[in-house]
């Protein structure tokens, strides 16, 4: 008989007001959005639509208490945008609570191995 291995996985979502607020996706697109400078660069690094990316930012600032992503209009060097202070606390707590849940998870992972035959 082969020995199989078990593990368990999770990934972090924040929501509010019962409505997916944050998530991998939405951090990625943030930090790629602080190294860019714009959606339309950070949407193209991703590899994903300009539409998509400004969806995604859009619904962070409509959900969230105060501005996530502040846009700059165009002007004769072009518009862009940055995250706001608000922002990058928000990045630094998801990728926080993201170590706690690894952390976690490799713990309860090792004691799954005596639970399963």
């Amino acid at each position: 008989m082969s020995e199989q291995s078990f593990n368990m996985s999770a990934e972090l979502t924040f929501y509010r007001e019962n409505e997916m607020f944050l998530g991998s996706a939405q951090i990625r697109l943030m930090k790629q959005v602080v190294l860019d400078g714009s959606i339309h660069a950070a949407s193209k690094n991703l590899k994903m639509s300009y539409q998509h990316a400004w969806h995604i930012l859009d619904k962070l600032n409509r959900l969230s208490p105060v501005p996530i992503v502040i846009r700059q209009k165009g002007g004769r060097d072009g518009g862009g945008c940055r995250i706001s202070p608000y922002g990058m606390n928000l990045i630094r707590t998801y990728e926080k609570k993201v170590i706690d849940i690894i952390q976690f998870l490799d713990e309860s992972n090792s004691e799954l191995k005596s639970c399963f035959f």
